[in-house]
């Protein structure tokens, strides 16, 4: 009878954790609603590694997850949006999201900004690894008082220059250009950034502008390691269209008819944009036509869609890859609930 026993005690480990696992806390299988609807993600929860970023492809096939956020707009004259920053990098960590991508509008581009966003990550123990991508607002110290710092867009350009916006970025996200690529667990990362700004010629704008050489580094990324109906994740600020709005605007990427041409010919792009600020429980929030465009909401302020702010929202999205299957959730970072009207699967 002790030799039974004994035999069946590896069996009764086995169901035990099998139970732990399926009652665990962090779960992101949710009622999903499909654009298009391939399947639904499993019943138990996945346990997740960290990932490091790197390079080259790294022959993993296991799950991925990561965050994807913008607008953040950590001012350091701003402390609802510096709460706001904690909130998120807080659930983040409680999510074990290993990786996040901050996708733009870091603050307003001061050295003082970039000081306190910095100091704030430091504060959040175990934080995922993050990449950035540069937004509009990472070139408004031009609007900004160089003495005071106060707003004076009657004296724009402060002193300032595209060049010196670009450099304090990547000063402070240890990047060499705003344009570079990763491999996640073997999934390729594209991010892409505005080069210049209204500093340069007035009619830019807020719009992102892509060299040549940017958008014929990108058409050779999308070809690198490509695997058909294996998702490529691309970043960029500015949006190709306004997601999440009723309202009509030109496109905010200077260069948008080459963009656009360049990603159609591949159906595995899940291209993530911010800058808009609109909700994610609307129902444009993600548009699926050639490829795959995402709003991102924003941390700082969400606005609905005739762009109202919404001061007590705070949104991001949380990315969940299954053998080339992507799990996109909405979350609300106040709250911390997922949004029910955002949850999509491809």
């Amino acid at each position: 009878m002790r030799k039974v026993l004994l035999l069946l005690l590896p069996f009764v480990f086995l169901l035990t954790a099998t139970v732990t696992a399926t009652n665990s806390a962090f779960s992101l299988n949710l009622p999903v609603r499909s654009i298009p609807a391939i399947s639904k993600p499993s019943v138990a929860p996945t346990s997740y590694s960290p990932l490091t970023p790197s390079n080259e492809p790294d022959q993993l096939t296991s799950s991925l997850l990561f965050g994807v956020v913008s607008d953040i707009h950590v001012q350091n004259t701003n402390p609802v949006a510096q709460n706001k920053f904690q909130q998120m990098l807080g659930d983040m960590v409680k999510l074990h999201v290993s990786n996040l991508i901050i996708n733009g509008d870091l603050g307003d581009g001061t050295p003082q900004d970039y000081n306190t966003l910095g100091n704030l990550i430091k504060q959040q123990k175990n934080h995922p690894a993050i990449s950035y991508t540069i937004g509009n607002h990472e070139f408004y110290k031009a609007y900004h008082n160089p003495i005071t710092n106060a707003w004076s867009r009657d004296t724009f350009p402060n002193g300032e220059t595209d060049i010196t916006a670009v450099n304090r970025f990547l000063d402070f996200t240890k990047r060499s250009q705003v344009f570079y690529d990763e491999y996640l667990q073997n999934y390729h990362f594209i991010f892409l950034g505005s080069e210049n700004s209204a500093i340069s010629d007035p009619a830019y704008g807020d719009k992102a502008y892509l060299s040549d050489k940017q958008l014929a580094w990108l058409e050779l990324k999308l070809k690198e390691n490509y695997s058909p109906n294996k998702p490529i994740f691309v970043f960029l600020h500015q949006p190709l269209v306004r997601l999440g709005s009723t309202l009509s605007k030109p496109d905010f990427v200077i260069q948008a008819d080459r963009l656009r041409e360049i990603l159609n010919r591949f159906p595995e792009v899940i291209f993530f944009s911010g800058h808009i600020h609109r909700q994610l429980e609307l129902p444009t929030t993600i548009l699926k036509q050639e490829f795959v465009m995402v709003n991102s909401s924003s941390v700082s302020l969400p606005r609905d869609a005739n762009g109202h702010p919404l001061p007590d929202k705070s949104e991001g999205l949380v990315v969940e890859v299954l053998k080339n299957k992507v799990f996109i959730k909405g979350r609300d970072f106040l709250t911390k609930t997922w949004i029910p009207g955002a949850q999509y699967e491809f």
